[in-house]
């Protein structure tokens, strides 16, 4: 079956086709990723990116292609995706050039902390039982969760979900590394890298 044929049914719901789409291309989508790491290895290295970080990479932007891509123009859909694969790459090189040259952060944010510190808010109570966190700082610590979840919504949206599942903002349980990566069909150096610049992209959002 042809790139185009299988783009067809892709975009129809055939999950089996997208597969297939990208097993098909997928020499096309590691020869490029080679060629870009192989540009600048030294940088590549140090920014720890390896080629399987930018075939992951070139896949979804592969992915991306098949909603798009119009089979009556003429193209075949390789020559219509190959630019849109190799860009998807220079923007992961990009990105995580950035992230290695911005802020670093003091700390990790943990939403485990962070809910702690939300359901501490309201009261602590000492041995006696008497109430100790003072008006000031129950309002400050709100005020900071508060912070939390406005700088989530301001980030790329793909780094919000990933620090929403790894550190449980949604059902309130922080998850491994290990088991986040596989959630997102990620490597596990793909997904140390996709954490660490979501972080860094909250710390500059919170000002840390």
């Amino acid at each position: 079956m042809t790139n185009e044929q299988l783009c067809v049914q892709a975009k129809a719901g055939d999950s089996q086709a997208r597969e297939q789409l990208i097993e098909k291309n997928i020499s096309f989508i590691k020869k490029t990723a080679y060629e870009l790491w192989n540009a600048q290895p030294e940088l590549n290295t140090a920014l720890q990116i390896d080629p399987d970080d930018l075939v992951q990479e070139g896949s979804l932007g592969l992915y991306g292609c098949i909603e798009s891509y119009d089979p009556e123009s003429g193209n075949l859909f390789l020559t219509y995706a190959g630019p849109a694969v190799k860009n998807a790459m220079l923007d992961y090189i990009r990105l995580q050039s950035a992230s290695f040259e911005g802020k670093k952060l003091n700390e990790l944010i943990s939403l485990d902390d962070a809910v702690k510190g939300e359901a501490e808010s309201s009261e602590h109570i000492s041995s006696e039982g008497s109430v100790r966190r003072e008006p000031e700082e129950i309002y400050l610590a709100k005020e900071r969760i508060e912070e939390i979840h406005r700088a989530l919504g301001e980030i790329e949206a793909r780094n919000e979900k990933y620090l929403r599942y790894r550190f449980g903002f949604d059902d309130d349980t922080e998850h491994p590394l290990a088991e986040t990566a596989k959630h997102f069909h990620l490597t596990e150096s793909r997904a140390k890298s996709t954490e660490k610049a979501a972080l860094e992209d909250i710390s500059l959002e919170l000002h840390l």
